[in-house]
């Protein structure tokens, strides 16, 4: 047939279809409008999922318009039925399409339906309950994932007895487990999935898993020997055995390019994408794209970058992904840009890999705000710290060839990326939420509510190990990110997605900040003065940096005084080598004023006391202690610190102190002593011991302008959760919730305030923190234990210092010199062990508190003002007198 005719037919066939098409569609409208002239809802319902079923690729558009045009909520258990299959059935064509985002708030939508309406003849756990948790799998939310898992098992366990169905549950289970690197857990999962000995189906769904958790523990051989048995035991009869098929060429190929076998990777990769093409032309997007990627570090493993680029491209293509504009929060995106940015790297195109790694980065920022829990934040952060220490090293590496300072502006910006975001995130929503008129809608009066619910039981749960609670909590965060997620809609200026990427230093104030970053590999310091970053040190041997800075900060601080009492050159040497490594190649002028923005292990340490000059003497106050020359604050970030806060507008001071003299912990008598020396300085509200209590602490916080705590303070629990102790009853760092006002300042005088658990590219979750995130601009707090006498002291030297000065920070440098420089009983007590535990932490302020009323002056100017009454009157008389006898 000439090629001419060949083209006239295909058109006619074109204009058929779209004939039919439209046909097709004014026959269903039709139909659904005698449906609704019937207010017949159910068959309206069913009428658009068989058009969907039958028009898959206009299946999310139909359905989307369904939900917009009902016109009434449904009322029976038939329409119940319905409309549930309805939202079940948009979430998996959305899953089709690639939209995994509109996908999970489909299910979710179906679930809470589901849970308002108890259908439950419908199969919730099949499609519903698994599609979501596989969803929240996909995008890394493995808690929620989880969450969803253990609901369908306990559904299971009282509404079905089927065990298959048991079994696949318990194996996405295990997906979980693997990708919160819980190995043992996972092969648990897996092993009881098995023990409900499962068609083969389910075992091979199993066995698959299996497969993928040995290769996470890197045992490569009996990965590889597991998933190539379970390739001989599958064919492909239909959609759903040649998905899972698909699934374990893919796992294969991922074994294989693990062993450098690329050869087998790539043709295990292709048997997987012909599963796809043959059984899903047009549908299973991701697991299209991941092929793509995966085919593509075949070729980058074998050094054909260009391939390896193109491959990479039509990962993109397969995610519509056109331009930046179009990039959304998905791992395949994450993958598939780094995978770019290498292979641009081997092609020598640094420019095009930073840019790569850029957008990499960018749609992970996207992931972040559809995260509920912090736990899984920080894991994210943990991983995003990998892919910026790139970024950090071709932007480093292309400003030592050009000098353009642009790349020390985005050094600073992957730096920023990379620290304390989840605690920015906090920070601004906490704002937000109470700075806009929103207190008295009931989203929000709930949402408050369900979060003193899980502030109690939590709190339970560590002073009762043995209570049921877990599963309540579980349940009770999964409500509360539905419901911030449906506030977030309403409101849209709760969304904090425009993170900024440009670090606004020129709004900085005008003294040095020096911000670090400690990689995997290296370790970056970067140096701002006067509003310009002035250059970038990069500290070869990371590993070798974070082993010094965690055995000096250990042996000489958190293991207690001996080690620098037993030895004090040892520790004189060993603190100047310190400073040698970390802060000598800045290049610090005398007196400088320094904010310092610490990472890793380095939030574990003071500098004030770090040796300056290598010049050892016996008389201690005699040392080159930094805090000598200059004056050092700290911040959690750039972007922390510029955050805006909403402080107490009074002048007012509220210090709590808990003795604990009348309970089984250690009495702080030193707490007394602390009181009434501050009181020389300062007046407002001084409550003790009974009277400190979570309400009183409300009560105070709100209208305080600087808040002093002196009590005990420690981690508590399995999770090491920063603890204040306030005598019957103790406050955790989870109790803590954004007020309409908060102190400019909070002092926490107890030990260990400013420690806890570091997470990695997010920092120490402590409670000087926790401060922060409620709205507190600043915080002054404890790095290790502190000798109870000396806090003492310093606190009522800090107090007199910002009474002459009204600087807080600069008042709690004095307040250390002067410790240096008064005379002691022994000269060990000036080694930093005692006075340099205290740091301040966040925005630099002047601080204006009311003085005490001194009734001594008060009481000799009123015995002086009755003496000169007395006199006047006693001489006005003598005076009358003398004019009488005359």
């Amino acid at each position: 047939m000439p090629f001419r005719y060949l083209k006239y037919l295909c058109l006619l066939l074109l204009l058929f279809q779209s004939s039919f098409v439209i046909a097709q569609g004014d026959d269903l409208q039709a139909k659904l409008n005698s449906f609704k002239a019937k207010n017949d809802l159910s068959n309206w319902i069913y009428e658009q999922l068989d058009y969907a079923n039958y028009n898959p690729k206009l299946a999310t558009t139909s359905l989307q318009n369904a939900q917009k045009t009902k016109w009434r909520a449904t009322k029976t258990n038939e329409e119940h039925f319905a409309w549930l299959n309805l939202l079940s059935t948009l979430g998996y064509y959305q899953l089709l399409d690639g939209d995994i985002i509109g996908s999970i708030n489909a299910y979710e939508s179906a679930l809470s339906f589901f849970k308002k309406h108890q259908v439950l003849d419908y199969d919730i756990v099949e499609y519903t309950f698994k599609p979501l948790s596989n969803n929240y799998t996909r995008v890394g939310d493995y808690e929620r994932a989880l969450y969803i898992q253990k609901q369908s098992i306990a559904f299971q366990q009282k509404y079905s007895e089927d065990s298959n169905k048991t079994a696949a549950i318990y194996c996405n289970m295990a997906i979980s487990y693997r990708s919160m690197a819980k190995l043992e857990d996972a092969y648990k999962a897996i092993e009881m999935g098995l023990a409900l000995k499962p068609d083969q189906f389910n075992r091979i769904m199993l066995n698959n898993v299996y497969a993928d958790v040995l290769y996470d523990d890197e045992n490569y051989a009996k990965a590889a020997a597991v998933i190539e048995n379970n390739i001989s035991k599958q064919k492909a009869s239909n959609t759903e055995n040649a998905y899972w098929l698909m699934s374990s060429y893919t796992t294969a190929g991922n074994i294989y390019l693990q062993q450098q076998n690329n050869g087998k990777a790539n043709v295990a990769y292709l048997k997987a994408l012909q599963l796809l093409d043959q059984y899903y032309p047009y549908s299973r997007i991701r697991e299209r794209a991941n092929l793509y990627t995966q085919i593509g570090a075949t070729y980058l493993a074998q050094d054909k970058a260009k391939e390896a680029i193109s491959f990479g491209q039509k990962t993109l293509s397969t995610l519509d992904i056109t331009s930046t504009k179009t990039i959304y929060g998905d791992n395949k995106l994450v993958e598939v840009f780094m995978l770019i940015a290498r292979a641009n790297l081997e092609l020598k195109q640094p420019e095009k890999a930073l840019k790569n790694i850029n957008l990499s980065l960018l749609s992970a920022d996207k992931i972040r705000h559809e995260f509920a829990a912090d736990r899984t934040k920080e894991r994210l952060q943990s991983y995003l710290k990998q892919i910026a220490e790139q970024g950090i090293e071709i932007s480093y590496q292309l400003y030592e060839q050009t000098r353009d300072k642009k790349y020390l502006q985005q050094i600073l910006t992957l730096a920023e990326q990379s620290k304390s975001r989840t605690l920015l995130d906090k920070m601004q929503r906490n704002q937000q939420s109470i700075s806009k008129n929103i207190k008295s809608d009931r989203l929000f009066i709930k949402k408050q509510k369900l979060e003193r619910h899980i502030s109690y039981l939590e709190k339970q749960m560590i002073e009762e190990p043995n209570s049921s609670s877990t599963k309540d909590v579980e349940a009770l965060k999964y409500d509360l990110a539905l419901l911030n997620k449906a506030l977030s809609k309403k409101y849209q200026y709760l969304n904090t997605e425009e993170y900024q990427t440009k670090i606004q230093i020129d709004k900085l104030p005008n003294h040095r900040f020096i911000e670090y970053f400690i990689g995997e590999h290296h370790v970056y310091i970067i140096n701002i003065n006067q509003n310009k970053i002035e250059g970038v040190v990069k500290l070869a041997d990371a590993e070798k940096v974070k082993s010094a800075l965690r055995s000096f900060v250990q042996t000489y601080f958190h293991n207690g005084p001996n080690a620098m009492l037993n030895n004090p050159k040892a520790f004189f040497q060993a603190s100047h080598d310190i400073y040698q490594l970390i802060l000598a190649p800045i290049h610090i002028k005398p007196n400088e004023q320094l904010t310092i923005i610490p990472d890793g292990m380095l939030g574990y340490l003071s500098f004030d006391g770090l040796i300056t000059q290598n010049s050892y003497t016996e008389n201690i106050s005699k040392w080159p202690f930094l805090i000598k020359n200059h004056a050092t604050d700290y911040a959690f970030s750039i972007q922390t610190l510029q955050a805006k806060k909403k402080v107490s507008s009074s002048g007012s001071f509220a210090g709590l102190f808990i003795t604990h003299s009348d309970s089984e912990k250690t009495a702080l008598k030193a707490i007394t002593t602390e009181a009434d020396l501050i009181r020389e300085h300062v007046s407002g509200d001084f409550i003790f011991d009974d009277d400190v209590n979570p309400k009183s602490f409300e009560q105070l916080f709100t209208t305080s302008k600087v808040m002093h705590i002196g009590t005990h303070a420690y981690l508590t629990g399995v999770n090491n959760e920063p603890t204040l102790d306030f005598g019957k009853e103790k406050m955790y760092l989870f109790e803590l919730s954004a007020k309409q006002s908060a102190p400019s300042l909070v002092v926490l005088s107890a030990c260990q305030t400013a420690d806890g658990v570091l997470a990695n590219g997010e920092g120490i979750i402590s409670l000087s923190r926790g401060f922060n995130a409620i709205g507190t601009a600043a915080t002054i707090a404890s790095l290790w234990n502190v000798n109870d006498d000396a806090a003492a002291q310093i606190m009522a030297s800090f107090y007199q210092s910002l009474e002459q000065t009204k600087n807080a920070s600069e008042a709690l440098r004095l307040a250390k010199l002067n410790w240096i420089n008064t005379a002691k009983t022994s000269n060990a007590v000036l080694l930093p062990y005692y006075w340099d535990s205290l740091i301040y932490m966040g925005k630099n302020q002047e601080i204006e508190l009311s003085k005490p009323i001194n009734w001594l002056v008060y009481g000799s100017g009123f015995a002086l003002l009755f003496i000169g009454i007395a006199a006047y009157l006693g001489l006005k008389k003598r005076k009358t007198a003398k004019s009488i006898s005359l």
